[in-house]
């Protein structure tokens, strides 16, 4: 296969890639465009390292300089064209998080980076600029370890290289087949579950140097269908990669092996509109997610497929002009931009260290706030959400009460509030209001862990839940507190594909009965040491940040937005969370429904901002002005309790 029908390919992966973060659903399997990739790149290199070899002219050195001037120069321009918009347009938080991707993209880590933060698909992740760096530092990884290994083999063991890199990539795929089972996200981002996609290509690297140069009209076209199948059949849940990304990868296998010249496929790969895209495909990878996320971050409203596909083009045309006034200079071999080894370095190094300097001040800022004008500020600063006592990993409640974490503990008589991030942000506000009664609360909050006794979430946030659930109820059951509140994520704790029971992973999605048994169980042991339970319920959440959202519209004139949700779509989707709260009967347990103070006041709608005030900070966790709402509705259900342990004179004078 000759050059312009790879630069063909490179146009069939790439624009799939861009229409699906355009948002056309047409291209539901755009994003194996990357899978494709990363074969075309495993060839490539392979056969470039193999053919200098052969020559004795292959360094290392100069392999990686080749590297640094293809990839560095045009991700420096588009990462620096990123900062002044990030600058004006992002909200603290995910200026701190961008912040965070500087630094990763520098030490080529964003793949770890990534995997951490948020899922590929998650909704969030259309307004991360730098996202789709994940796989570039998956390539960057890749030419840190293979020239080693080809380097290795052919000094020691020449004859056994290709089937050495057979093994690996059998290996790698088996790895990616079980790890889209068991660690989806992880499986997704990292480098052991890519391996075998770079190295079908070396496969076929190798094939073309022992003769495979024959083309053929049926497997080039078959090659060709099988990706085409993959970009319009493939979507959101397929797990990629694992065996089903075979399809695409032998079908990229295929073209590169047998479209060649006089065959359908490779005429098409080798039209000027392919070939042009294709040496331009690098640049437009880079730009596009940037000008996806920063329209989708200014805009109050997703931008329409119109302006997408505008920006599209706008891409394309800012890609050719980096391809031109970039790539080439630094790549040509005449008259190019620091022609020598250690210009290019010093310069690398010196660009390298101003990102993560300038990510790392943004980190440590917490998004540097005070860039934005003074209004936004004040407001932003005045609609967080309260992590204190919010614990995460195995330290923090080795005994319990959690110390420091006991608020009014002069007063005789203590409730406690048991939960997730969700318990913490309604924890100040709730403790405001005990105190006015002369009573205590104690706050047992831990990231991600619902208070549901020997289940948790299956991300790795959440693998000490279960054993801090048991120390808490077992604490809570021998303490003198007689009332607990329950407040966690339930829409999110019921919904998951995949728990742990008491430490072992279940991964049928029919657990219902399971979870039910596992919350009747919780409620059970407290009301049976004579604790009255008190169940908060899910409320109306977002689907972006609203906090940042009210404050855009601030920022664009709107000096009290109103954020809204329709109501039937909040009860269509609370209605799991619902079915298991409602199932403990006994008599000592009490609910308290959010929704009555957010939903209603106009028919058909719940309420995430109401005239400027702010209820929900991010997309889930309450503002003050939130928990304050929430506190009193929790009050006025103790006033209607009528065992409320011999407070109701000091409730009713409240």
């Amino acid at each position: 296969m000759i050059y312009r029908e790879i630069d063909g390919l490179r146009a069939a992966a790439v624009m799939p890639v861009i229409l699906f973060h355009a948002g056309f659903s047409f291209f539901s399997g755009g994003f194996i465009g990357v899978d494709v990739f990363f074969v075309i790149s495993g060839f490539l290199i392979t056969s470039i390292i193999l053919e200098e070899i052969g020559n004795g002219t292959f360094s290392l050195a100069a392999f990686y300089e080749r590297r640094a001037r293809r990839i560095l120069p045009a991700l420096f321009l588009v990462v620096l064209c990123c900062l002044p918009f990030a600058w004006l347009w992002v909200m603290p938080e995910e200026f701190r998080a961008f912040s965070d991707s500087l630094i990763a993209t520098s030490l080529s880590g964003a793949n770890f980076l990534f995997w951490f933060k948020s899922g590929y698909f998650a909704p969030e992740a259309a307004e991360v600029p730098l996202l789709h760096i994940w796989s570039l530092a998956v390539e960057e990884q890749y030419y840190m370890f293979f020239p080693l290994l080809v380097m290795f083999m052919w000094k020691r063991k020449r004859n056994w290289l290709f089937a050495v890199l057979v093994a690996l990539a059998l290996a790698s795929l088996a790895y990616s087949e079980w790890a889209s089972r068991v660690h989806p996200s992880a499986n997704f981002y990292f480098l052991p579950s890519r391996a075998w996609e770079f190295l079908a290509g070396s496969t076929c690297s190798f094939m073309q140097l022992k003769g495979q140069k024959r083309g053929s009209d049926p497997l080039s076209f078959l090659g060709f269908g099988m990706i085409a199948f993959s970009i319009f059949y493939f979507d959101e849940t397929s797990p990629i990669p694992s065996t089903l990304a075979l399809v695409p990868v032998v079908g990229a296998m295929l073209v590169l092996l047998y479209a060649r010249q006089g065959t359908w496929v490779a005429a098409l790969l080798s039209t000027r509109v392919f070939t042009m895209i294709g040496q331009i495909s690098y640049s437009a990878y880079l730009w596009h997610q940037p000008l996806f996320a920063f329209a989708r971050i200014r805009s109050i409203d997703p931008p329409p497929l119109t302006v997408m596909g505008v920006l599209t083009c706008l891409s394309l045309v800012l890609a050719y002009v980096s391809w031109r006034f970039v790539e080439q200079p630094f790549r040509r071999r005449e008259r190019r931009l620091l022609p020598s080894t250690r210009s290019l370095a010093a310069s690398v190094s010196l660009v390298l260290a101003a990102f993560i300097a300038f990510g790392i001040y943004g980190h440590d800022t917490r998004g540097i706030p005070w860039r934005l004008p003074a209004p936004i500020k004040e407001f932003m600063a005045n609609n967080g959400w309260s992590k204190t006592c919010l614990l995460e990993g195995s330290s923090g409640w080795d005994t319990m009460p959690i110390q420091g974490c006991v608020f009014n503990g002069s007063h005789e008589q203590t409730y406690a509030i048991l939960g997730d991030s969700l318990a913490s942000s309604l924890t100040p506000a709730l403790a405001k209001r005990l105190d006015g009664m002369n009573i205590g609360l104690q706050q047992i909050t831990h990231s991600f862990c619902a208070p549901v006794a020997d289940v948790s979430m299956v991300p790795h946030q959440a693998r000490d839940c279960g054993a801090f659930n048991a120390a808490a109820i077992d604490y809570l059951v021998k303490s003198k507190v007689k009332t607990v509140f329950l407040a966690a994520s339930w829409k999110i704790f019921f919904e998951q594909s995949r728990y742990r029971f008491s430490g072992e992973e279940v991964a049928t999605s029919d657990v219902g009965q399971s979870l039910r048994d596992a919350f009747d169980k919780t409620v059970g042991e407290l009301t049976s040491a004579g604790i009255r339970v008190v169940i908060i319920y899910p409320h109306p959440r977002g689907d972006t940040e609203i906090a940042a959202k009210v404050a855009k519209l601030m920022h664009k004139g709107t000096p009290t937005p109103t954020i809204t949700i329709a109501q039937d779509e909040f009860l269509r989707q609370s209605a799991p969370s619902y079915a298991y709260l409602d199932d403990p009967k006994d008599r000592h347990v009490l609910r308290v429904d959010p929704a009555r103070i957010f939903c209603g006041r106009e028919a058909g709608r719940c309420d995430l901002a109401r005239d400027g005030k702010t209820f929900i900070s991010d997309k889930l966790h309450f503002t003050p002005a939130g928990a304050d709402a929430v506190a009193d509705e929790i009050l006025y259900a103790l006033r209607q309790d009528d065992t409320v342990d011999g407070n109701v004179a000091a409730l009713s004078s409240d």
